[in-house]
């Protein structure tokens, strides 16, 4: 059964495919000196590696990985 803590890698991917409908992202503006969409995309692929990692350390140890012995 999965667990409800890998919901948290959805939250990028939502971010990532509402990007062309959001009018403060979508349009010619600079965020930081860069393109608005850039500037939300590079956000986004670190929100994306942080959602993986928040994931993973809440999910615990599997099964095969208890003793942290391997066979």
């Amino acid at each position: 059964m999965r667990s409800p803590h890998a919901l948290w890698a959805a939250v990028p991917v939502l971010a990532f495919l509402s990007t062309p409908f959001l009018p403060f992202v979508d349009g010619a503006h600079l965020w930081l000196g860069i393109p608005s969409v850039l500037c939300w995309c590079l956000i986004w692929t670190a929100g994306t590696t942080a959602a993986l990692v928040l994931a993973d350390r809440l999910t615990g140890p599997r099964d095969d990985e208890e003793d942290g012995v391997t066979t």
